[in-house]
């Protein structure tokens, strides 16, 4: 039998009633609070008891003190004389129970209980909620950028891109329901209390919006992950998986040097200091170390191990070419290459697949290199080729701080009957053909770099191998 369990908390930091009527459920249960954490409560078994909790604020309580402040001292005092017990301390929240249904309340005066709150809430949980609802319009801000633009394709090119959209648009929602929730109850609260009244109850709200947002987030996790797996991003879905394991390692290394430094009794500016170091440190390693795996191992291109490879002539080459390009050099040109590496890259969408290639090859022994690039897109919908090619369509200036435009980058239209192609597009540099092509099919694209000039037989020989029937 379980001695302890954990429960996700969906309590709000002000919602004092809901926390003594939660935990006066749990003891019914047998079930006591142990710790209290802004994600997770853990619990200890008990004999089932009916047990009362209170709730009351202290403006000075932080994780980082060496220990009670002379405050939170002086309140265990007078708590425990009139009976009352330390449960747990939740942020500014300090907990207490008491098994004598006549201990005097520990707070008798309706204003002051406000105030305390609003002081409490102004240390950690509205700063919190505001900062986390910057960064998350932050990490959505391409999304969003799209959205206000128009621009359908930029807002559906990648599963991440997705994912990151859905989850901002969904915790910006969250927070400003709950930080507008706090400040509607509290106005409630003040007119309540200025009528000789309590403050009003928060209701359920606050815990179904959190427990909405744990459902969502599971889902939309499984959603992201099941995406790049059917579009053939495993090594995306592995970094994600990791990425995720790491950053719950992260946190819980952070909360153990914070508590370690509060048991050596360090003061709470060498606390603060010392987290923040370690939080950095460990964020760079842990991030940088992962990246780096997943580049040498090749989660990106399609493998999960190190292309073998060897060095010639200054440059690497792969042992065994990889076999699943649409068109190869040789291919493309009919000669034999002794020497070459291939790459592949999935970055697209449920929406839209995008896939990346590129290979180089050394010319006879050297020294002189080839090589070719090439893009296939394949938009599920015709309104997100339109968007796709409005992108790559638009003049793009290329400017020099000082000197101004230099050049305008630019795709011009060009007859495709040598692609048997519905549509292509040859890219220039200011006046000047750069040796690229965007080739169109309905429901394909392709972006098309070959290094070095083309003869007729050559385009019609890759339209074959990159269009819709090959």
């Amino acid at each position: 039998m379980k001695e302890t369990k954990y429960g996700l908390c969906s309590l709000g930091l002000y919602d004092y009633r809901g926390v003594e009527e939660h935990l006066s459920a749990m003891a019914a249960q047998g079930w006591r609070l142990e710790k209290a954490g802004n994600t997770l409560w853990k619990y200890r078994r008990a004999e089932p008891a009916r047990l009362r909790y209170a709730v009351t604020y202290s403006d000075s309580a932080s994780r980082f003190n060496p220990g009670p402040t002379e405050g939170q001292r002086s309140l265990e005092e007078l708590c425990a004389a009139a009976g009352w017990e330390k449960a747990a301390d939740w942020d500014q929240a300090q907990i207490y129970s008491t098994a004598d249904p006549a201990a005097v309340p520990l707070e008798t005066d309706e204003a002051l209980r406000l105030e305390g709150i609003h002081r409490s809430m102004k240390k950690n949980f509205l700063p919190a909620n505001a900062v986390l609802l910057v960064l998350v319009l932050f990490v959505a801000r391409d999304f969003f950028l799209a959205l206000f633009t128009g621009d359908l394709y930029g807002m559906v090119e990648s599963n991440a891109r997705l994912f990151a959209a859905a989850m901002s648009v969904s915790t910006v929602c969250f927070e400003a329901y709950i930080l507008a929730g706090y400040f509607l109850w509290r106005r409630r609260s003040q007119r309540s209390v200025e009528d000789g009244g309590a403050c009003v109850p928060v209701g359920r709200g606050y815990r179904r919006a959190s427990l909405a947002m744990w459902i969502l987030l599971a889902l939309l996790t499984a959603a992201y992950l099941l995406a790049e797996l059917a579009g053939g991003g495993g090594g995306a879905a592995l970094y994600f998986v990791s990425y995720t394991a790491l950053f719950l390692l992260l946190g819980f290394l952070v909360r153990q040097t914070t508590a370690l430094m509060r048991k050596r009794k360090a003061s709470k500016t060498a606390n603060i200091a010392v987290t923040l170091a370690v939080d950095v440190v460990l964020a760079f390693a842990l991030v940088g170390g992962l990246t780096y795996t997943a580049l040498h191992y090749s989660w990106f291109t399609g493998g999960f191990g190190s292309q073998e490879s060897y060095e010639y002539r200054g440059r690497e080459w792969d042992v065994n070419p990889r076999q699943d390009l649409p068109l190869t050099l040789a291919e493309l040109t009919g000669e034999r290459y002794d020497h070459v590496c291939r790459r592949a890259y999935n970055s697209g969408s449920f929406f839209v697949a995008e896939r990346s290639y590129s290979e180089s090859a050394l010319l006879q022994d050297g020294p002189k290199f080839c090589g070719l690039d090439y893009t296939v897109y394949e938009p599920r919908f015709s309104a997100i080729q339109e968007s796709l090619l409005e992108d790559f369509l638009e003049d793009d200036p290329v400017d020099l701080p000082g000197i101004g435009t230099i050049f305008t980058s630019r795709y011009l239209p060009e007859d495709p009957a040598p692609w048997g192609a519905e549509a292509v597009y040859r890219h220039y540099y200011g006046e000047t053909p750069s040796g690229g092509w965007l080739l169109v099919w309905p429901g394909r694209v392709v972006e098309f770099n070959p290094h070095g000039p083309l003869t007729e037989v050559q385009r019609a020989a890759a339209a074959a191998r990159l269009g819709p029937e090959a």
